[in-house]
């Protein structure tokens, strides 16, 4: 991860931002304090909600009054930072959630998609990446572009200002994506993204999972691109695990959230998202072989969220008004996203096969 971007000039300290940064300090002391106290540590475990138990449990990090006190320092320093203007506050498109970022848009982008063409590199020096022509690989794709095609058409009406003191949601990083959706080669039953529009699916996916199923991970992915999960606080290389974790498995949660109300505008039921849940826990049980995934919530705790009444008839809201013919070709040109890179490799791909043909030797 980079640190974040603090070459451009700052406005000078007004006089608000040192009382507040004066505020932080005086509460990072208190914290400290009662961290040294006897039986500080408990107290302090005890004011957590009783759904955040669990996830700080597994490691038992609060039981330790130094890392208890080195979390307070750093969400200390991390709100300082903020009142000091080094971190950006936004809101998130559909879930009106504010959070702070460590990155604009463009070193996100830059970061992660350098990252992605590495793995495609991998993916694809294994012969893993499936034939863009291959069937599997065609209905991947039209099943996203059902789904960015909701994205962009439902972005207007779920990031306009609810009239309070709070930033508009952001969206403008969103304009200028070229969508890629790959097909990859791996038995795991799921997805991944990397922001400016690059995901890629594996085909474990499509053995147990219908297309609404396969809809709503592809969904989840865009929802952590929407959400600009991946410029969180917790993805700093100075993020220790014990506050990576809440903050990993509530980007999660909000991805979910976001996915669902995705779903329903895409043209697929949004109980799909209720089924999806309930397949991987099956898988799941049945790999007992495999260690779980302390960082990802429960598929219960997961399908429990998105059941919840506000954001399932949201949902249902968006699949009744879903146009019948949403995700055509030429919805998507004129949403201003496409999938040139991919029908470029498979224009590529179309001509190499004709030139080996007419010229007598063997296709690749």
């Amino acid at each position: 991860c980079i640190s974040p971007d603090t070459t451009h000039v700052r406005e000078p300290l007004t006089q608000r931002k040192k009382e507040t940064m004066n505020c932080l300090l005086r509460n990072s002391r208190r914290l400290l304090l009662v961290c040294k106290q006897a039986g500080g540590v408990r107290r302090l475990a005890s004011l957590l909600p009783p759904h955040a138990n669990p996830v700080f449990r597994f490691s038992q990090w609060y039981r330790n009054p130094r890392t208890v006190a080195a979390v307070a320092a750093l969400a200390s320093g991390a709100g300082a930072m903020a009142a000091l203007g080094l971190y950006d506050r936004e809101v998130v498109p559909y879930t009106n959630r504010t959070h702070m970022v460590i990155r604009s848009p463009q070193s996100e982008r830059q970061l992660w998609e350098s990252r992605y063409t590495k793995d495609k590199k991998i993916w694809a020096s294994e012969s893993r990446i499936v034939d863009p022509l291959h069937p599997d690989s065609i209905r991947v794709r039209r099943i996203a572009e059902k789904v960015i095609g909701a994205t962009y058409r439902t972005l207007p009406i779920n990031s306009s200002h609810d009239g309070t003191k709070r930033p508009k949601p952001q969206t403008s990083h969103l304009e200028g994506f070229e969508w890629e959706v790959i097909l990859v080669k791996d038995d795991d039953p799921t997805a991944a993204c990397a922001p400016g529009g690059k995901i890629a699916v594996y085909t474990g996916l499509l053995d147990r999972f219908t297309d609404a199923e396969i809809a709503f991970a592809i969904a989840h992915e865009i929802g952590h691109i929407v959400a600009r999960h991946y410029s969180e606080i917790c993805y700093a290389k100075w993020s220790p695990i014990p506050m990576f974790v809440p903050f990993f498995r509530r980007s999660e949660m909000e991805a979910d959230h976001i996915g669902t109300l995705l779903l329903g505008a895409a043209g697929f039921h949004p109980y799909a998202s209720l089924l999806y849940f309930r397949k991987q826990a099956i898988i799941e049980r049945e790999s007992v072989s495999q260690d779980p995934i302390l960082f990802n919530p429960s598929d219960t705790t997961r399908a429990e969220r998105v059941m919840q009444p506000k954001i399932m008839q949201e949902a249902l809201k968006l699949y009744k008004e879903a146009p019948p013919d949403e995700g055509t070709s030429s919805q998507a040109t004129a949403e201003g996203f496409s999938f040139r890179q991919t029908l470029g490799d498979a224009f590529q791909l179309i001509s190499t096969r004709l030139r080996h043909a007419l010229t007598g030797g063997s296709a690749d």
